[in-house]
């Protein structure tokens, strides 16, 4: 005797795989949390690149040299 028998299998994919909400919450999710991720990551580079500019900017106003 199986835990999982072959009606059993195919009501679940019947039930969750050929749900139309379902399957646009999946897709939604599949294209949504790549875009995140992504977003995250650019959002740290752009802050650290802001940051080394106006760093930049700081030292040629006043630079540690005294001529």
């Amino acid at each position: 005797m199986e835990i999982l028998n072959q009606e059993v299998i195919e009501e679940i994919i019947r039930l969750t795989w050929r749900n139309p909400a379902f399957m646009a919450i999946a897709i939604a999710l599949i294209w949504l949390i790549p875009q995140l991720i992504i977003r995250r990551m650019l959002a740290a580079n752009y802050k650290e690149k802001r940051l080394k500019k106006q760093e930049d900017k700081i030292k040629k106003l006043y630079p540690k040299t005294l001529k």
